[in-house]
This record gives C-alpha cells, structure tokens and sequence, in this order.
C-alpha cells in the first residue's frame, strides 16, 4: 500500500454526473462463491488476506442478457476486491462477453465480513466464464459516521503518480435483524495541476438501517499503459486491450488524467467487459473493452494504467 501524502473528506463531489452502476443489486438468489471455489479446488492464496487470487469458479452456462449474483463469505478486513473473467463457449462468429454489474460490502449482525457482486453476459450468445476473484492489500483512511439508509458521502485523498487504486468498505453496524450494506457508488481520478493528482470515492448505504462504513484504499503498481485519446467534455471514449494475459488474472484498471489549473482533468472507468474471441486461426483471444468518461468541463485526455493480478 502506497503512503498517501494527505487526506481530505468533502461533503460534495468534483463534477455532477450519475452512479456508474446501480444503486442496488436485483432481488435474486445469492450464490456462494466460497462454497463453489472450494468445490472446484480454487481458493487462492488470498482467500484468507493479501494481494492476489482469492478464489476461482466456473459459472456455468449463462442465457444472453442473463445474470447471477454471488455472495464471498467471510471477507478478510484487509482486502479491497476486484473481479476478472475468463469467458469461454465463444464462436467463430460470437463473442462470450462477461461484466460486473454491481457489487456491495455487507457486515451481517455475526460481525461477518461479505463481498457481493452481480455479474452479467452481455453478449448474444449464452456461455460461461471462469470468475477470477482478486484481492488488493487496503488500509483504512476515514470512516463515514452514521449514514441513513440511501445516504452518500464523497472522499478524496491526493495520492502518487504511477499507481492504481481499488477502494473498498467495511460496513459496521448491523443490528440482530438487519445488515449493514455499502456501496461504492463511484470512483474516479482528478488532476488539480501539473504535480497533484487525487482519488474520488462515492460510498453509499444501500442497506435498510442507519450504520457506518471504514473507507479503505489499496494501490497497485502499474503493468501496462497506454495514451487515452482526448475526450470532449462530458464524453465516454472505449477501447479493446486484446491479449489480455494471463486468462488466470483479473485486471485493476485506473485512468491518470492530463490537464491544467484552473480547469481540472478527471476521468472514471465506466465499464470493463471481459470477452473470449476465437480469431481466424481457431486460436482463442481474451480481451478487456474498457470504457472511460470525461468528467470535465474541458476537452482532455490522459493515460490508462492497467496491472494484472494473479496468484
């Protein structure tokens, strides 16, 4: 974990604009992604706490359009989550295209820790994926206070160049009936001026009780870069990273914004599709599509960072 030279809470965010996913997850059946790693020998070596791989699973064949919901049981306080997809049942001509839709930090009245997510295909073909888990190492920098259920609060820290940063909760408060539940609603990169460069976090109680959450950020070093394009104020730019190796990791994905003072530059990650494609030769490709959005009031660009996590 990167030392953060300076932490400051806010009461506002940078620049208005809509939740990245959903407030909530849908009213489905959780699945227990402990239960299925275990049964297919996948607990990684972070399972228990640490950077790498927690666990792996197979979904199962998945409709078009059609999604699951999982529930990681007994979530070390430490880690910070970020989950990967190794699709697979593409054909020559269509893709298999996996997503995560949503996730949330729940502590249930045991004192227990949870990760729960939502994962959708978002292709046209039905198929299935090998869910691929990750943890990140995080620290605890603030905590919210009491927060009413549907209540947001908004954080920023001024952090290092060359970095990447995943952000995670641990809900605190859960009564004999009801969980604590947070979210973390958004998340995304600002650059202030030529030497400054700050991290945004949106967390919000999607729970039905007044309780708190511990905001925690972890960091990676950087893997991979390459220049985003110059994006209109308020616009959305994509891009495919093709031969995404190895298919066993998942990717920590964070934008590092260029502009000047006084018009601040500040971008966030919007979408990160993980796709199985079988190219000409009958070879199989995994790729990441990943989709950017200009949060400024001015025409800026910047540069992707990207760094593979694995066991």
């Amino acid at each position: 974990m990167t030392t953060l030279g300076m932490v400051v809470t806010s009461v506002g965010v940078a620049q208005a604009g809509e939740s990245s996913q959903p407030s909530q997850q849908s009213q489905q059946s959780q699945r227990d992604a402990r239960a299925a790693a275990a049964a297919s020998n996948g607990l990684g070596a972070a399972a228990k706490g640490g950077i790498g791989t927690a666990a792996t699973w197979f979904t199962g064949t998945v409709a078009a359009g059609g999604t699951q919901g999982w529930t990681w049981s007994n979530a070390p306080a430490d880690a910070a989550y970020v989950v990967g997809y190794n699709p697979a049942g593409a054909t020559t001509s269509a893709t298999c295209q996996f997503e995560t839709i949503s996730s949330k930090y729940v502590q249930l009245s045991s004192g227990e820790r949870q990760f729960h997510f939502t994962l959708k295909n978002v292709g046209s073909i039905a198929c299935g994926a090998t869910v691929q888990l990750a943890a990140v190492t995080s620290t605890s920098l603030v905590s919210t206070g009491g927060v009413s259920p549907g209540g947001t609060q908004t954080y920023l820290w001024n952090v290092p160049w060359n970095t990447i940063w995943v952000a995670g909760l641990n809900p605190n408060g859960a009564t004999s009936s009801t969980a604590c539940q947070f979210q973390v609603t958004r998340i995304w990169t600002v650059q202030p001026g030529s030497s400054l460069r700050q991290i945004w976090v949106e967390v919000k109680n999607v729970g039905a009780v007044t309780c708190q959450a511990d905001v925690r950020l972890g960091s990676t070093t950087i893997g991979s870069q390459f220049a985003m394009a110059t994006v209109g104020a308020g616009g959305t730019w994509s891009t495919t990273w093709n031969n995404a190796n190895p298919v066993t990791s998942a990717y920590v994905i964070g934008p590092s914004p260029q502009g000047s003072f006084p018009t601040y530059c500040q971008f966030e990650v919007t979408r990160v599709v993980y796709i199985q494609r079988i190219n000409a030769d009958g070879s199989s490709q995994r790729q990441i599509t990943m989709s950017f959005k200009n949060l400024s009031t001015l025409s800026c660009g910047g540069t992707a960072y990207l760094q593979a996590i694995a066991a």
